[in-house]
């Protein structure tokens, strides 16, 4: 199956998962259900991740066929920094055309580009809309986003972006929905040949189906390592291929809240995440990793270890596994 329509299903997907009872710390082991809720989060934050060092220059913009009534088109037809486009992108999300009288979106501060990278030097982008999407879903989308360029006359400088209680849902009927909600800073900072890639950031789903309300949230205050291919820093285009490095002996964290439970789980690469968008990059792909994987592990106070893996095998296709076995899609 085609990795992002996989990912495209799981947020339209309402699994009735059992809520965690307990005390706000989770003692019992991860259960596949737990695995399930978890799986799509880290998904998403990859995803970001993706629009974070994807292509949002003009001239990737223009070889895209923009469809009519494609968040492409309505996004141009807004005027929207294109960096703001891959993001509602990785999110699965949609605006309406500017036309449509379904939405306010307000850009205050300076919107220029000079150096095409689809990062303006200092803006911030507010929405308020609901509006409904070519296939009969209702996006709505409310808070806004700050995009800083580090230096607007290098493309390569890095930039970051703050979001402030911006959640984006969608719903296919009054009972279904899924929000998702970015809180927080996320940085590509550029240092000599590499980058740190910062993130203080909380990424939060949740889902809504008939009267069962679950939540899933991963709140990351961590820094990694970039590392461009020697042949994308020749071509002086850092983000097209590269390498992400979370050592397992000096692993990431980040705390996961389900439901009532909070986890402090530990993340690492191994192999080594590899981004390739040079050879990977087409229009539907946001997730243009094509080897390495990420893997998070819980141990409860028992000693009992959990491991969740996302391993990607070629252009965009990976395989989710929990505890060795893999997940069904």
């Amino acid at each position: 199956m085609n990795p992002d329509l996989r990912i495209k299903l799981l947020t339209f997907g309402l699994v009735a998962l059992l809520a965690a009872c307990g005390s706000q710390t989770a003692e019992r082991p991860e259960t596949s259900q737990d695995a399930q809720t978890l799986s799509e989060t880290a998904l998403g934050d990859l995803s970001l991740t993706g629009a974070m060092l994807g292509d949002a220059s003009a001239a990737s913009l223009s070889r895209q066929s923009v469809g009519v009534d494609s968040l492409e088109a309505n996004a141009q037809s807004w005027g929207l920094p294109r960096r703001v486009t891959l993001i509602l992108k990785a999110l699965g999300h949609y605006i309406p055309n500017a036309a449509s009288g379904a939405c306010t979106i307000r850009k205050d501060g300076d919107l220029t580009d000079a150096d095409d990278d689809g990062v303006p030097v200092n803006a911030t982008i507010t929405f308020s809309c609901s509006a409904t999407g070519p296939q009969g879903a209702t996006y709505d989308t409310e808070g806004s986003l700050t995009l800083k360029d580090t230096n607007d006359a290098q493309a390569e400088s890095g930039y970051s972006v703050e979001f402030q209680g911006f959640k984006a849902r969608v719903s296919s009927d009054a009972n279904h929905s899924v929000t998702r909600t970015l809180e927080g800073t996320y940085t590509l900072g550029r240092q000599t040949s590499t980058y740190q890639i910062l993130k203080k950031y909380t990424y939060t789903i949740e889902r809504k189906n008939f009267s069962n309300t679950t939540t899933s949230s991963l709140v990351f205050d961590v820094s990694k390592t970039y590392t461009p291919d020697p042949s994308a820093l020749d071509a002086g285009q850092p983000f097209s291929a590269g390498t992400i490095v979370v050592d397992k002996a000096s692993p990431g964290s980040a705390v996961w809240n389900h439901d009532n439970n909070s986890r402090t789980l530990q993340w690492y690469t191994d192999p080594n995440l590899h981004w390739n968008r040079a050879a990977c990059q087409v229009p539907e792909r946001i997730l243009n990793f094509d080897s390495g994987a990420k893997v998070y592990t819980y141990t409860n106070p028992a000693g009992q270890q959990s491991t969740l893996r996302i391993a990607f095998s070629g252009c965009g296709d990976f395989q989710v596994t929990f505890n060795g076995q893999p997940m069904a899609e």
